[in-house]
């Protein structure tokens, strides 16, 4: 049976360098890289929910005030690790109709898109903290792209 969690079942906070999930009862130590990565497929998969449901997917344009956020925690003047290990060797994030589907290891999560986007904003925000804990100057620049009716005119759909 597939459990649809909740955001009360869900808490992320940044711990040194590492993002920390939980869902339910399980527990994801995540780099601030990785869950940078996640949060690229993470929203690309939400829009493509909410367009099965029939929804335009301009809520991502309301996020970016939470995203300038300012931290109370200063950058750390250089790069450091706290020697702390993730528990996640493989990671997917994809969607099933309106819902988004995450896994990681050999068990997976589903949400309702709109659940989805709360846990975006948590997971950039936490991934922010750690990258500022860490002293990571760097940018980082993903993208997700879907190819969508590739046998009748390939085309591909960047989000």
């Amino acid at each position: 049976m597939t459990v649809i969690l909740k955001p009360a079942q869900m808490n992320v906070q940044q711990g040194m360098d590492l993002v920390q999930v939980r869902f339910e009862s399980d527990r994801i130590r995540l780099y601030y890289q990785t869950t940078f990565k996640i949060c690229v497929g993470l929203m690309g998969s939400i829009k493509f929910a909410m367009r099965n449901e029939g929804v335009r997917p301009g809520l991502f344009e309301q996020l970016n005030t939470y995203d300038r956020t300012n931290f109370t925690n200063p950058i750390h003047h250089e790069y450091r690790r706290s020697g702390l290990m993730t528990n996640v060797d493989k990671w997917d994030v994809g969607f099933e109709g309106s819902l988004v589907k995450l896994t990681f290891n050999d068990a997976y999560y589903m949400m309702h898109y709109s659940d989805g986007i709360l846990l975006y904003a948590w997971l950039r925000k936490a991934a922010k903290e750690a990258k500022r804990w860490a002293g990571d100057r760097g940018r980082m620049f993903s993208t997700f792209a879907r190819l969508t009716d590739a046998e009748a005119d390939d085309k591909v759909l960047y989000v």
